[in-house]
Order: structure tokens, then sequence, then C-alpha cells
């Protein structure tokens, strides 16, 4: 199964919700507090709605304001419950194969972000060892051989987040230009999967490279 990269599934998911939603917000909110305040107002009228039909539309809407590219608070998690939900609500009809590919991918949205909140974390991890190896290589004497490896991991890291945050960000700016169809965005997808095999591979062999370098300053 090919694994997609955040960055691509983010601009892929954006396009099929912006195609599948489009216009569909009568007041479209334009800065952060007045997302929050139209996903209150949605959540209140949910929990007063009896008419499925209804719900099955407010929970529609929720999952657009999740996932809208100008809400500084845009949260796939609740996109994807809020999407699983309108399914459940809405009627046979509308439980399309396309609606199913849409909810997959939202699926695997979810997954990715939760990749890169793990990913941060380990970012994190790994400065704070890098800080204690610094430490005690001052007191040893020894702080270019161990400090040098760890930095390089530590900048390797920071890289990786960059690619991310710029993959990101390309994604929300190729928004504008929904009418890519899905097959462009694939083949895309399996060309940055290569790319990111071939940089693998070559921290892979750096990673070696240092390794080796040390042995011998040992």
């Amino acid at each position: 199964m090919i694994r997609r990269q955040p960055g691509e599934v983010f601009f892929l998911v954006l396009v099929i919700i912006f195609l599948f939603l489009g216009c569909s917000l009568k007041h479209r909110p334009q800065t952060g507090e007045e997302f929050s305040r139209e996903t209150n107002r949605l959540e209140t009228l949910i929990q007063e709605s009896v008419d499925p039909s209804d719900r099955a539309k407010l929970h529609l809407h929720l999952a657009e304001l999740s996932t809208h590219h100008q809400n500084p608070g845009r949260n796939y998690g609740k996109a994807l419950r809020e999407f699983e939900t309108y399914l459940s609500l809405a009627p046979v009809e509308a439980r399309t194969d396309e609606a199913q590919n849409w909810l997959g991918v939202l699926r695997e949205l979810d997954r990715a972000e939760k990749e890169a909140v793990q990913c941060t974390g380990k970012m994190e991890n790994l400065v704070g060892e890098n800080r204690e190896k610094r430490e005690a290589l001052d007191r040893q004497g020894r702080l270019l051989d161990l400090e040098g490896k760890k930095n390089e991991e530590w900048q390797a890291t920071l890289e990786k987040m960059k690619v991310r945050q710029e993959e990101m960000e390309w994604a929300n700016r190729k928004l504008s230009e929904a009418n890519r169809n899905l097959s462009e965005a694939n083949r895309s997808l399996r060309e940055s999967m290569e790319r990111m095999k071939k940089t693998l591979e070559r921290l892979k062999n750096l990673d070696l490279q240092m390794e080796e370098k040390r042995k011998t300053i040992k």
C-alpha cells in the first residue's frame, strides 16, 4: 500500500473537500474568532435540531469549517468525525463510492496529522538529548565527537519538519487551483514518494559515514 506524505495528502483532501462542499456555507467566516463562533453556533444547532436531514447538513458544514484553509484552528480529526456523522445521518443515496473515497482520504489525513505530532515530539526529545550530551561532552572533553553527530541528527530532523511545513503551505496555495483532477494528484504523490525514498537512502548513507568517522576518531 502506498503511504502518502502529509503535504501531498493535505493538498489532495483539501481539493476534494473544496469541490464536494463548494460554497455550502451561507456566511463564510474570515477570522479565527469568526470560525470559532461559527463552529459553536453550528454545534448548538445540532443539539437543538430534531430533523436528521438538517443535522446531517450541519455536520457537513462543520466538516468544511474544520478543514477550511483560512481557519487557523484547522482540525482534521474533527473533520473526519463530522463527515462520518454526516454519512450516518444522510440518505442512502448520499453514501456513494466517491463519498467513501473522501472518507478514506480524511482518515489518511488524520493519520498523517497524528504522525506529524509524533514527529514533533520526537524532535523535542532529540533536542533534549542533544543538550544532555553536550553537557556531558563539555565535562569529559569530547565535545567535537558526539556533539557533531547529534547536531547532524537535529539538523536533519529540522529539515524534515521544514519540508513538511513547506508542503502544507504549498497545499493551501494550491487550493485556489481546485480544478486539478485526482489523477494528476496521484501522479504527483508517486513522484514525491520516489524523491523521499532517494532522500532517505542518502540520509542512511550519510549516517553510516558519520558512524565510520566517529569510530576512527575514537
